[in-house]
């Protein structure tokens, strides 16, 4: 191929993925670190599920621990994020996070352990996946303008996609062979590439002019974050948001766990693979999303228009689940629903921390990301646990989502208008 050929390319990739020169670098770099970040994630999700499956009478006990952690956590986080800086930090707590997983790799080298073991981990996962999770895409907010992150941030989350479709791939296609400890080891080697990663894609900010910003401590109380919550009429509508779709997604990943718990035999890898196969097919869609359609859809419709896209949605599914169930169909819509998220509602949300300051970005983000979304899932949870108590089938659970669909709607909306606002006024 010649020189000229290569541009030639290189010009209609850029149309295709909206990027403006001088942007190439940072945008790789950060599409390799999602990517190994979430390779390494998803080879250790079907372990999860699979442990979710075996003790699915005990879920909303496993959410409500998680939550119990995050309060924990999130103190000790905002301590970190206001004594030292963006560089130490950052790396620090995805170390710290391998370390803890070299552990839990030596305890499952033979298999899966005590009941009380495979809960720890459940619970550990469930807090690593939000922590660094949150935190690598309060990296992104710190170094994209609001205008860059309407075209570049459904790319870089593409990145993560891809790691997300080649995660379950490697699952499915070692389990049976290396087991729950070597999948687990696997997946450090892959975290400590994202690391130096992170590490790669800072040192890069810094050498583009934007060596203030990297080096300064962004101090305040280890209080601030959530305190900036609950006096933000924005923040508090993202924390609304945030509670409609994890009343969604947790009635729908509970109640697959109690139908795969019913229907497929714990014996063997069967559970970890059928779980690793939903998620190659949930992130093979979000990547088609995220790196074809996601900033095209926010250019043409707008924040407002695209962000109630989901909700309109998935009532359209909970209208089919109350009228059939079968465990292929619930993981359809499942399947639909994580889909969206990843590839449509991910990114979003991720925009709206653009056009907040620094502080907020991670100490807020941070509590909304884990205590906040957590806590969601906890009253979720509790609430699918209670109304399973009063005898509702899952078709009758369905139906009563519907109008929490439309609640939905309102918030997206409502949110949607108040970014546009936000953004014109820094513009």
């Amino acid at each position: 191929m010649s020189i000229v050929e290569g541009q030639q390319q290189s010009g209609y990739l850029a149309r295709i993925l909206k990027i403006e020169p001088g942007e190439w670098q940072r945008l790789a770099i950060a599409f390799i670190y999602f990517f190994l970040l979430l390779t390494g994630y998803f080879m250790l999700r079907p372990i999860s599920g699979a442990i979710a499956a075996a003790d699915a009478q005990n879920l909303q006990w496993l959410y409500t621990a998680t939550f119990a952690t995050m309060l924990v956590l999130v103190p000790l986080f905002g301590y970190l994020v206001s004594n030292f800086k963006r560089r130490y930090f950052l790396p620090g707590i995805y170390l710290f996070f391998i370390s803890n997983l070299l552990v839990f790799a030596w305890l499952f080298k033979d298999g899966m352990p005590d009941i009380w073991t495979q809960r720890v981990y459940y619970i550990w996962l469930s807090v690593f996946n939000l922590f660094v999770v949150s935190i690598f895409w309060s990296f992104m907010a710190d170094i994209f303008r609001a205008e860059q992150a309407r075209r570049l941030f459904g790319t870089i989350a593409a990145g993560g996609s891809l790691g997300a479709v080649f995660g379950p791939l490697i699952t499915s296609s070692v389990a049976d062979t290396i087991g729950s400890g070597g999948l687990m080891f696997a997946g450090a080697g892959m975290l400590f590439a994202a690391t130096f990663a992170a590490i790669w894609l800072g040192r890069h900010t810094e050498s583009r002019g934007r060596t203030a910003r990297a080096e300064s401590i962004i101090g305040g109380s280890i209080w601030e974050g959530a305190l900036k919550v609950f006096n933000s009429k924005y923040l508090i509508f993202i924390c609304l948001l945030m509670l409609a779709h994890n009343l969604t997604a947790t009635f729908l990943y509970n109640g697959l766990v109690f139908l795969v718990s019913e229907q497929i035999s714990e014996a063997g890898s069967a559970r970890t693979i059928f779980f690793s196969d939903l998620n190659l097919a949930v992130n093979l869609i979000a990547f088609v999303l995220q790196f074809v359609l996601t900033s095209r859809i926010i250019v043409w419709l707008g924040m407002p228009k695209t962000m109630v896209l989901m909700p309109f949605l998935l009532a359209a599914g909970m209208v089919v689940l109350g009228s059939s169930m079968t465990l292929v169909l619930f993981a359809s819509v499942q399947v639909a629903q994580r889909s969206m998220n990843y590839g449509l509602i991910g990114p979003l949300k991720e925009m709206l921390f653009t056009v907040v300051d620094r502080a907020t970005k991670y100490k807020s983000k941070n509590f909304i990301d884990t205590v906040v979304y957590r806590g969601s899932d906890v009253a979720a949870s509790w609430i699918f646990k209670g109304l399973t108590v009063l005898g509702l089938s899952l078709s009758q659970i369905a139906m009563l989502f519907i109008p929490i669909m439309g609640v939905w709607a309102v918030i997206s909306w409502n949110l949607g208008k108040m970014y546009e606002q936000r953004a014109s006024e820094r513009s």
